[in-house]
Formats: C-alpha cells, sequence, structure tokens
C-alpha cells in the first residue's frame, strides 16, 4: 500500500505530538524525569538514522543543516518519503 502526502504529513505530526505526550505524561504523574529520559531515546533513535537520512538528503540536494533539522524532529517519517520521491524537500 502506498501512502500519499497527506498521510506522511500526518505521521509527522504524530511525531511532534508523541514528544508533547511523553513529556507530559512525565510532569502529568509527577514523573518528570521518566518523560524526559523517553524523550532522550527518541532522539537518540532519529540520532541513528543520520546516516540513512544524510545520504537521502544529500541526493536530493538538501544541507546538512537542513537535513540533520528534520531528521531529528521526524525521523524516518521525513527522509522515507523524501527517498521514496513523495517530498520533495
Amino acid at each position: 500500500m502506498k501512502l500519499g502526502k497527506l498521510t506522511w504529513i500526518l505521521i509527522e505530526i504524530s511525531t511532534i505530538l508523541l514528544y508533547v505526550v511523553v513529556i507530559g505524561f512525565g510532569y502529568m504523574f509527577n514523573i518528570a524525569w521518566l518523560g524526559w529520559t523517553l524523550f532522550l531515546l527518541l532522539m537518540l533513535l532519529h540520532i541513528s538514522e543520520l546516516k540513512t537520512a544524510m545520504k537521502v538528503g544529500h541526493k536530493k540536494g538538501l544541507t546538512d543543516r537542513r537535513i540533520i533539522l528534520k531528521n531529528m524532529l521526524f525521523g524516518f517519517t521525513w527522509w522515507l518519503p523524501l527517498e521514496k520521491g513523495i517530498f520533495d524537500k
């Protein structure tokens, strides 16, 4: 099944909401350290994707700064549709 551009945008929005939920629930239940730990784990996951994101982004002529920013915000939900031609940048 091929996902369309709107679907990928909604997935990216969900990624940002995940950060808010993870950190927010930590504060809501008075275990802020857990929320921030989960957030940091998500950031480590995105860091692990950087090598692939850089390859994909460079093929599309994007700057390192843009690639790193987009990857740290969205992870594979940004570079996978870019690689498949669903996103232009």
